[in-house]
């Protein structure tokens, strides 16, 4: 209290459920085409801002990937889907690889990075994350509500690199057996992390409060991820098609709109007229 100076506890005393979201069932647009230069590409689906964190998912690309024949593609957008913000994400990306230098000069990137902006339909997205050159979808993201793309990345049997932090991690574990027993086990390339106070400039009064905390994924641990994703790619696709079932079975559409219609029922007090 600003006027008193005395201190309270703000608590929430009340039971909360938790609705994910369901799985589209979507077919993949057959006919959309994508252009990609190397048999081994990254996805990142975002839209551009602090909390999600793009110059360093492109940055420690370059830096991990700069002689291998790999790409990065990148969906991406600020504010909407016009030519201005087009040109906005252009200008940012192109200053990034231009940034971007080697101690030997003598040295050619290999590596590739691809910007896709514009309205896709749902079916367009879909074949972005079956693409037969799109091998994983890639999140640096400070911290997630939920995170669509990576939730529809894993339904579709996607392989992930993300933080091993936030509400990604909802969909993200799943029971697998081992031995006799079940275990819960992450089924996702889990990036390394350290939690510090969110940056000045993405303080948003009513929202993200100064005071707030966020994930730092670490450089290292994102590189190594890149590296790990390309070299055992054959078992890291057999989780993600775990993960894909389980997502598939507990995250059904009909199965969330019943927990999310249950949830609010269960609240509700029988009127008079009602008993």
């Amino acid at each position: 209290n600003k006027k008193s100076g005395e201190t309270h506890d703000i608590r929430c005393e009340v039971p909360i459920d938790v609705v994910g979201f369901g799985v589209r069932s979507v077919i993949p647009d057959p006919n959309y085409k994508l252009d990609l230069d190397y048999n081994f590409n990254y996805l990142a689906v975002s839209q551009w801002s602090t909390r999600k964190n793009m110059k360093n998912t492109i940055k420690w690309f370059l830096e991990e990937c700069y002689e291998q024949e790999v790409g990065l593609v990148l969906k991406a957008s600020i504010a909407n889907n016009s030519m201005p913000d087009r040109y906005l994400i252009m200008r940012k990306v192109t200053e990034i690889v231009k940034e971007f230098k080697v101690d030997n000069p003598d040295l050619d990137r290999k590596c590739k990075v691809y910007v896709l902006h514009g309205d896709l339909r749902e079916e367009q997205m879909h074949a972005l994350y079956n693409h037969p050159k799109i091998k994983a979808l890639v999140s640096l993201a400070h911290g997630e509500g939920f995170g669509l793309p990576i939730f529809e990345a894993a339904y579709n049997g996607l392989p992930i690199i993300a933080p091993g932090w936030s509400g990604h991690l909802d969909f993200l574990y799943a029971s697998v057996k081992s031995g006799r027993k079940n275990k819960i086990k992450k089924l996702f390339e889990s990036v390394d992390y350290n939690l510090q106070p969110i940056q000045k400039e993405a303080v948003w009064k009513g929202v993200l409060e100064e005071n707030s905390m966020w994930c730092y994924p670490t450089e290292g641990s994102y590189k190594m991820k890149l590296k790990r994703m390309k070299s055992k790619y054959r078992t890291i696709k057999k989780n993600s098609k775990i993960l894909q079932k389980h997502v598939l079975e507990n995250f059904a559409e009909d199965k969330m709109h019943k927990k999310f219609v249950d949830s609010i029922v269960s609240t509700l007090k029988p009127t008079a007229s009602q008993t």
